[in-house]
């Protein structure tokens, strides 16, 4: 019999936020995509819209990964109060796709923690 194990994360480490507008960071995410094509989704829980970036591997961040610390380079993120599967940029007709995660206990907490922890009106802040 196969012994299965689940180990959740113990700790995200955000190095830093950006906050935008709704508008902005559909506009960031439309950079560099063709006329009606198809833009790399966001994720979306708790009332916001974000993406992240995670470290490289290497072998100091398997071993942090191992020892349950996931490291984000950067969240950026904006307010989307309801959901919406896809926003269309009608200028261009860029697709992007909203991927909700709010079953994904870890990023939804991640949500809950951007939500409250960083100003919307500071464009970025350096976590430490």
């Amino acid at each position: 019999m196969v012994k299965i194990t689940y180990a959740p994360w113990q700790e995200i480490i955000i190095h830093e936020t950006i906050a935008h507008s709704f508008e902005e960071l559909i506009k960031i995410r439309s950079v560099g995509v063709q006329t009606g094509g198809l833009a790399r989704p966001l994720m979306w829980a708790e009332g916001i819209v974000f993406d992240r970036g995670v470290m490289p591997p290497s072998p100091e961040m398997i071993k942090e990964n191992l020892e349950g610390r996931l490291h984000f380079l950067f969240t950026e993120w904006a307010p989307l109060p309801q959901y919406q599967s896809l926003h269309e940029i009608q200028e261009t007709k860029v697709k992007i796709p909203i991927i909700n995660v709010s079953s994904n206990a870890v990023l939804s907490e991640v949500a809950k923690w951007l939500k409250q922890s960083t100003k919307f009106s500071k464009p970025s802040s350096r976590i430490s």
